[in-house]
């Protein structure tokens, strides 16, 4: 079963959430070659002191987007991991449905390039980052893809 077909079964049956999405609540909706789409429902969890929702969250969901969308079209079992990664905060966000929309800018054997766009619940855009990825051949072991 290649990456993406994983992935298409994981949100066609509403597979289990795991580690990080749990404590977020952060969900994948969408799968499509090269383009995925994570959401979180923000609330009061989410937010910082001055009640907006913390920027690490929404970094969080955009790097899923970003890595996500790169695992698409890599190799059957091929995994990757963030080397870098670069955000901008246009506007906060203080509650309702943040959709991370990854899309793959280049994937290279060596080097992975992706970006993601942040909207918040009445869809403007809040953020947007760029990420640099390491592919890792033949997976993590234990890693549930």
């Amino acid at each position: 079963m290649t990456n993406l077909e994983a992935l298409r079964a994981y949100v066609s049956s509403g597979g289990p959430p795991t580690g990080w999405h749990i404590t977020l609540g952060a969900r994948l909706t969408e799968v499509d070659a090269g383009r995925v789409v994570v959401e979180l429902d923000a609330g009061p969890d989410h937010l910082h002191e001055w009640g907006l929702v913390q920027g690490g969250i929404i970094t969080s969901i955009a790097d899923a987007a970003m890595g996500l969308s790169v695992l698409t079209v890599q190799p059957e079992g091929e995994v990757n991991l963030t080397a870098e990664l670069k955000i901008n905060f246009l506007r906060g966000v203080r509650s309702g449905r943040t959709r991370a929309v990854g899309t793959v800018i280049r994937a290279d054997p060596h080097l992975l390039f992706s970006s993601a766009e942040v909207f918040d619940a009445q869809g403007r855009l809040v953020a947007m980052a760029t990420s640099t990825l390491l592919p890792v051949p033949g997976g993590i072991p234990g890693a549930a893809l």
